[in-house]
């Protein structure tokens, strides 16, 4: 990196993970079960985003009220989107399965 740039906390996450997710899938292709490839993938680039995180953003951009308030919504709307397909996959697994 040339200039020094700021980014907002967890930033280096994010690219770890888009980079950690796409390397499991074939780990799992290889292991016989390609379920396990996307969770093996996001533990690895959890660990690549932690990495990058304390190397390249050791001063991390403060975010606004605003902005943390619209952080804070779009997380529970994810997290309410994820309950919600777990939910119609487990019913669908034990009400459809043979």
């Amino acid at each position: 990196m040339d200039k020094e740039e700021k980014h907002t906390k967890g930033y280096y996450l994010g690219i770890g993970l888009a980079m950690g997710i796409p390397i499991g899938i074939p780990i799992g292709m290889a292991l016989g079960n390609i379920a396990f490839g996307p969770a093996i993938g996001a533990l690895i680039g959890l660990f690549i985003g932690l990495i990058l995180e304390k190397r390249f953003n050791k001063e991390p951009l403060q975010l606004s009220k605003e902005e943390m308030q619209k952080q804070k919504t779009f997380s529970w709307i994810l997290i309410l989107i994820g309950i919600a397909l777990f939910t119609v996959f487990f019913f669908g697994f034990l009400f459809f399965k043979d």
